[in-house]
């Protein structure tokens, strides 16, 4: 990204920087974007990891009933993603 591009999506981000702040954000900005683009180019190694269509295997949902304490605010709740507890 050029500079004049970086400062106007600062201008449109509201983002006021000194200069020394704007080169700093600028170099990490970049790099993230630098990073972003290389995940555009990854091919996985292991075609378990190609997706849905490569075989993937998904961990089945389990239905969990739950009781709410008098005068909770219910909130949303999801199932565990990563499992800490070894089982699942």
């Amino acid at each position: 990204m050029d500079h004049d591009l970086f400062l106007h999506l600062c201008g449109l981000a509201r983002l006021r920087l000194d200069e020394r702040e704007a080169a700093d954000f600028e170099r990490k900005f970049n790099s993230m974007l630098k990073m972003v683009d290389s995940l555009n180019q990854w091919e996985p190694q292991d075609s378990k990891l190609a997706g849905i269509d490569g075989g993937l295997q998904l961990r089945p949902d389990k239905v969990v009933e739950y009781v709410w304490p008098e005068g909770t605010v219910h909130d949303y709740r999801v199932p565990t993603i990563i499992d800490f507890e070894g089982d699942g």
